[in-house]
Formats: C-alpha cells, sequence, structure tokens
C-alpha cells in the first residue's frame, strides 16, 4: 500500500466547512420543520409528522443508490468532490422553498411541503453522502481520521449551532416573535440557504482525493448489499449508529417543543438557550479527541453512550422558568452529544478496511449510502412516533401570526415523555451495539498491515 501526504491543515478546515454546510440544512430541518409546520403553517401534529416520515423515508432510499453511484464515478475531480459541485446551489435555492407558506388549503399545504421536502431530500443526499464517504479517501491513517472526524464534527456543530441559534435570533428576536413568522422564516430560509451553498463549495475547492481506486465492473445491487450486511462488524456498527443518531434525531426535533411549552422559556432567550449545548459540544470536541486517542473509540463511545442515557432523563423533572438548571442540563447534554456524534463517524472508515480485506474492494459510498439509509428510515420511524404520540396526547397547532397558544397538561407531560425515555432508551441500545463490535486501534493496525503486504504481492506479479 502506498504511503499517502499527510492532510494539511487548510485541507481539514476545507472538510468541516462541508459538515457546517450539511448541519446547517439537516438541523434546521430536524429543529424546526415540525414545529413550522405546526406553529406557523398551521397543519395538524399528525399530518407533519407524516410529511416528515415520507421526506425522510425517501431521502433514505435515496442513499444507498447515491453512494454506489459515487463510489463508481471516475473523473479529474476525484470520485466525491463533483457531487459538491453540481449540488450545492440547488440544494440551496430549494432550502429556501420549504420555509415560505402558500395561502392555500391545508391539504394543498400538505402536498407542496411533502413535495418540496422530497426534492430537497434528493439534492441533500447527492451532496451529502458523497461529502461523508470522503473522508476514507483524505487520509488512510487510524488516528488521523480521528483528527478530521473533530474538524468534521467541529464544523457540524458550528452548523448545528448556527441552525440552533441564528434561527431563532432572526425569527424572535429581529422580528417580533410569532406575530411575523409568516415573514420571518421565509428570510431565514433565504439566509440559511445561501451560508449551505457557499460552504459546501469550499469543501469541493479546498480538498483532495488521495485514495483513488481504480475503477472495477459494477456488482449487482442485491449482491453488492448481500456481501456488505455479511461483513460481522458493519451489522454492529450499523445498529449502533442508527440508534445514537435516531435518538439525537429524536431529542432535535422535540426541544423546541421542550423549551416553549415545557420549560417555558420566553421567546427573546429561546435562542440563547438552543446555542448554549451546542457550544458545549463544539467546545468538548478537542477533549474526546484526546480521551479517545487515550483509551479507545469503542470504549469511550460505550461509556459515553451508558452515561448520558440518565442524563435524558432529567428531562422528565426539567422545571419551568428555572433557568439556571435549564443551562446546567445543557451543558452535559452538549458535552456529552459530542461524544456521541463525533465517535460513529470516525469508526465508520475503520470498517471500511475491514471489508476492503474482506472483499478485495474500496466501496465506501456503499457503506455509507447504506448505513445513512438505514438510519434515516430509523430516524423518520422516531420522529414520525412522537409527532403521532404528540397528536394522541392532543397537541393544538396555531397558524403563524396568530396570538400564542399554551398547551393542555397533558401535552406537557407527553412532551417530557417523548423527549426524556425515547433518546435514553436508544442510547443504551448504541451501547450494546458497541460492546459487541470488536474493532480498536491494535487490530485495524493488523487490517492495514494486512492490506499493504497484499498490495505489494499484487504490484509484484
Amino acid at each position: 500500500m502506498t504511503e499517502l501526504s499527510p492532510i494539511t491543515l487548510k485541507e481539514k478546515l476545507a472538510y468541516g466547512s462541508g459538515n457546517f454546510g450539511v448541519n446547517i440544512a439537516y438541523a434546521t430541518i430536524n429543529l424546526y420543520f415540525v414545529f413550522f409546520l405546526t406553529d406557523v403553517a398551521g397543519l395538524p401534529v399528525i399530518w407533519a409528522g407524516h410529511i416528515f416520515l415520507i421526506a425522510r423515508v425517501w431521502d433514505a432510499v435515496t442513499d444507498y443508490f447515491v453512494g454506489l453511484l459515487s463510489d463508481r464515478t471516475r473523473t479529474r475531480y476525484g470520485r466525491r468532490r463533483p457531487y459538491l459541485l453540481c449540488g450545492s446551489i440547488p440544494l440551496g435555492l430549494v432550502f429556501a422553498l420549504i420555509w415560505i407558506v402558500p395561502g392555500w388549503s391545508p391539504a394543498l399545504l400538505f402536498v407542496y411541503y411533502t413535495g418540496i421536502m422530497l426534492l430537497f431530500n434528493t439534492l441533500y443526499t447527492i451532496v451529502a453522502i458523497p461529502y461523508n464517504a470522503l473522508l476514507p479517501d483524505l487520509s488512510q491513517d487510524y488516528n488521523e481520521r480521528t483528527a478530521i472526524a473533530a474538524f468534521s464534527n467541529v464544523g457540524g456543530f458550528m452548523g448545528t449551532l448556527f441552525a440552533a441559534a441564528a434561527a431563532m435570533l432572526i425569527v424572535d428576536l429581529i422580528f417580533p416573535g410569532k406575530s411575523r413568522y409568516l415573514d420571518s422564516f421565509p428570510v431565514m430560509g433565504a439566509v440559511f440557504g445561501l451560508a449551505i451553498a457557499v460552504l459546501m463549495l469550499v469543501t469541493f475547492g479546498g480538498t483532495r482525493e488521495r485514495v483513488n481506486p481504480p475503477a472495477e465492473k459494477p456488482e449487482g445491487f442485491f449482491k453488492n448489499l448481500h456481501s456488505i450486511i455479511k461483513i460481522r462488524e458493519f451489522r454492529y456498527m450499523l445498529g449502533l449508529f442508527i440508534s445514537v443518531m435516531a435518538g439525537i434525531d429524536l431529542f432535535m426535533v422535540m426541544v423546541i417543543y421542550l423549551l416553549k411549552y415545557v420549560a417555558g422559556v420566553a421567546e427573546e432567550d429561546t435562542y440563547i438557550l438552543m446555542a448554549i449545548p451546542l457550544v458545549a459540544a463544539a467546545a468538548a470536541t478537542p477533549l474526546w479527541v484526546k480521551i479517545s486517542e487515550r483509551w479507545g473509540k469503542r470504549k469511550v463511545f460505550m461509556a459515553a453512550a451508558a452515561g448520558m442515557a440518565p442524563v435524558f432523563l432529567c428531562l422528565l423533572i426539567i422545571p419551568e422558568r428555572n433557568i439556571p438548571w435549564i443551562v446546567l442540563l445543557s451543558v452535559v447534554l452538549g458535552g456529552g452529544i459530542s461524544a456521541l456524534m463525533l465517535l460513529p463517524y470516525s469508526m465508520i472508515p475503520d470498517v471500511v478496511e475491514v471489508d476492503e480485506l474482506a472483499s478485495g474492494r474500496r466501496r465506501e459510498g456503499s457503506f455509507y449510502g447504506f448505513i445513512i439509509f438505514a438510519y434515516k428510515a430509523a430516524s423518520a420511524a422516531a420522529v414520525n412516533m412522537g409527532a403521532l404520540a404528540l397528536g394522541l396526547f392532543g397537541y393544538v397547532e396555531s397558524m403563524g401570526g396568530a396570538e400564542f397558544i399554551g398547551q393542555p397538561p397533558r401535552v406537557i407531560t407527553g412532551i417530557r415523555l417523548i423527549t426524556g425515555i425515547g433518546p435514553a432508551v436508544l442510547l443504551v441500545l448504541a451501547a450494546l451495539f458497541a460492546r459487541a463490535l470488536d474493532l480498536d486501534q491494535e487490530r485495524f493496525e493488523r487490517i492495514k498491515t494486512d492490506l499493504a503486504a497484499r498490495s505489494g504481492r499484487n504490484s509484484s506479479q
């Protein structure tokens, strides 16, 4: 195996920029889209859950095929980067269209938001899957991958922070809150759409693909899928990833309801409290990198997942208008979520090497496509079930511009249960999958040695 040149700081920053853009898009949808549908467009919460489910399942279906397509792509720009070039601007434009409210009937609004989300998720897949599959093509060093993932992770937290804080800053502070939601959400969409396009283009221009395997004969879909699922490490990694990410997604969708209706946070303070856990998460990332280098990614992830489950259960008793208590809990949640998001993304590329040793092929796109497919399907189901539960508890929808509507006590109880118990259960499940995943640095180095030896034998023949 040929020794690859080290990745530069500039390139790490450029790669992290992409996750900044990806997470502005993804986090804004996760944090605010269902709330936008219920409290701005005025759609029933169960309808909102169905729109989220339909769009996310479509997103999941397209993920695998885009990943497979990027594996087979060969251009002078590499395998992954051309998708960033072609998809970034359309993605930003369509993102802006999500946040307008046409003056139509509820049924037509359902059709509009379902259609625009299907288009958005298609474009998101075209950009995000090649972006994620780009990481293993940047470096094959075990610890350097963790460092690259850390830059990506910080970029992701910055994108999520931007989405969480800037959205509320625009709609609740620059604009005067709920009375102007019909005007402020479209402004937010336009600003964010521009940022998404620019940041993704920075990644295209600032990175270089170092691992460029030769083109191989395409393998059939089901044969390719079956050969990937046969890998034991992949199955455990898949279970780990979908459990932890679905739990975080459920929390992200519900947190705005938790702050506004359970904790009773004032509109002008919401953007600050949305930002605090994300600032804590970004600040904790270097610490988690150092800890994982000392103790190993898998062990640290297990400890973080098991330790954060009781923290989420504290949301069952979060007090109303007790800002110091809410701030403390937000800091702890942010610090823990940092590890829960950083470590899985740095572990997936190691499983790619396991597959290469077993199959003789590098198919990062297929790996990421199938993992993200399964995760998004699980996430869609979790969020839809959360929305359905809110509807069953009796959630009261309202139109943007209408007077603020409080929620009955049974809805407050429902929000607590969904936000606290759901993520906690999924984190325990993720910790169990991590416990079963036998892939530490020592084994990874043996795999690299075996690959290098095989490469040497092939080159001498």
